[in-house]
This record gives structure tokens, C-alpha cells and sequence, in this order.
């Protein structure tokens, strides 16, 4: 590997009603430029879908780089993967799903009455429906004291998106089906998900991805990859992209 191959961009997307800058421990001494994409209003207001987010970041970032999605920020990379192999080398997620919620052969989704019902709650009172889903963030989290002393900037900043398009990433999340995309993609892939994740259920054992994606289940992870995870994802990121040759410490 040359030196140009070890500085690839890296193209991250958060998920619903999070700030991707949340994930910046993981890639703070990333060996390349980084790009930080929240779904936030000004990308929401422009785009009517997933797929729409995915086209217009790639028109953004054209060059090959590595894409990284957090929650639903991993539908965004993975429908861009699926448009564009050559601009997207690798694709990374992080407590990803390809469907959200419960359906027909999808048990590990959130029943359809749960989702309905926080759909319910951000609709009336989206403030404190988020301050809720936040708090999911963490729980489960070993250090509970810490990891709730690393939230309490993000949750005094409030979300970065509004009430009109929190309520409309729900209705995206309530929508988008990705099975068949995640099951055929040809451009590798690294799935992390967590184990102690309230959020999303672990697929591992359910679904099966295309032949090109490997998935590892992360011990002690919950929906925020944070605290001892970090170690174990930072590993496991750094083998995918850039096998044993390049030093990337944290």
C-alpha cells in the first residue's frame, strides 16, 4: 500500500437525530480527510429520500473514499454504495439495519406498535422525545456514569435538525426496506453491530449480507460506539481498510 492509498478520504454519515461529529473519538486520527455528515435540516430539505440523501453525497464527495453510516446514516452509505462502487470502496456501519422496523421475515426490527407509538411522541413533543431517545443512546453502557457524563454536552446542544424533519427521518426509517440491496452488494463492507444496543437488535444470526461484507458483533457496544468499544471497532475498521501494513492509532 502507497502513500496515497493510506490518506483515502473518509465519508461519515450519522443516524436520526444525532450529530455525526459524535463519532469522531473513532475517527479522530483517521490518516486522511474526514467529512462529518449529519442528517440535519439543510441536507433533509433538499432530498425526499434515502436514496435522494445518497445521490446528493455523492455528487458532493465524488472522490473514492471510504464511507462510514451510523444507525441511519448506514442505509445512506449503503444505498450510495449500491449507485456508485467506484466512488464508495469500502463501506463501513455501525448499529446499522437494513430495515428499521418489523415486518414480514424481519423479527429483529421494532415492532410496528413501538415505532408508531416514539412516532406519536415526537409529534407531540419532539424535544423531550429526543432528550428520551438520546439517554437509548447509552443504556446498557458499563460505565454507565461515564458515558452519561460524554452525553450531556450532545444533549444541552439539542438536535441539529427540526421538529418537521425528526418526524420525517421517522417516516423514512418507517419505510426504507434494504434487504435485498445489503444481500447483493458488491463493494466490501464491515458490519459492527453492538451487543448491548436497546435501539437495534443484532441480525447476525437472521440475515445474511452479500458474500462481500463481514460482520462482527462488538461486546459491550450500545447504540453509540463509545467507551471500551472504541477499541475493539477501531480494530477491526483498521484491518478491513487497510490491513496489517498501515498505523493507525487512536
Amino acid at each position: 500500500m502507497n502513500a496515497v492509498e493510506s490518506r483515502i478520504p473518509l465519508v461519515v454519515v450519522g443516524g436520526w437525530g444525532v450529530d455525526a461529529a459524535m463519532l469522531l473519538p473513532l475517527f479522530d486520527r483517521w490518516p486522511g480527510e474526514i467529512h462529518l455528515i449529519s442528517l440535519n435540516d439543510a441536507l433533509m430539505s433538499r432530498c425526499d429520500s434515502i436514496t435522494g440523501v445518497a445521490d446528493y453525497l455523492l455528487e458532493r464527495y465524488p472522490c473514492p473514499s471510504v464511507w462510514a453510516g451510523w444507525s441511519q446514516g448506514a442505509q445512506v452509505v449503503m444505498a450510495a454504495a449500491s449507485r456508485s462502487c467506484p466512488q464508495v470502496r469500502k463501506a463501513i456501519t455501525l448499529a446499522g439495519f437494513p430495515r428499521f422496523v418489523a415486518g414480514e421475515q424481519w423479527s429483529t426490527g421494532m415492532e410496528v406498535d413501538t415505532f408508531e407509538t416514539f412516532r406519536e411522541q415526537v409529534s407531540q413533543n419532539a424535544g423531550l422525545a429526543w432528550r428520551r431517545f438520546q439517554r437509548l443512546l447509552i443504556h446498557g453502557s458499563y460505565d454507565e456514569s461515564q458515558a452519561r457524563q460524554e452525553l450531556r454536552p450532545w444533549l444541552a446542544r439539542g438536535p441539529s435538525v427540526s421538529d418537521v424533519n425528526l418526524v420525517r427521518g421517522l417516516d423514512w426509517l418507517g419505510s426504507e426496506d434494504q434487504r435485498s440491496l445489503w444481500g447483493a452488494l458488491p463493494v466490501p463492507t464491515l458490519h459492527l453491530q453492538a451487543s448491548n444496543d436497546v435501539v437495534v437488535e443484532c441480525w447476525e444470526h437472521s440475515f445474511h449480507p452479500s458474500p462481500a461484507a463481514k460482520v462482527v458483533r462488538v461486546t459491550g457496544m450500545t447504540h453509540w460506539p463509545r467507551g471500551q468499544a472504541l477499541s475493539r471497532c477501531h480494530d477491526e475498521i483498521l484491518q478491513f481498510v487497510f490491513g496489517k501494513e498501515v498505523e493507525w492509532t487512536l
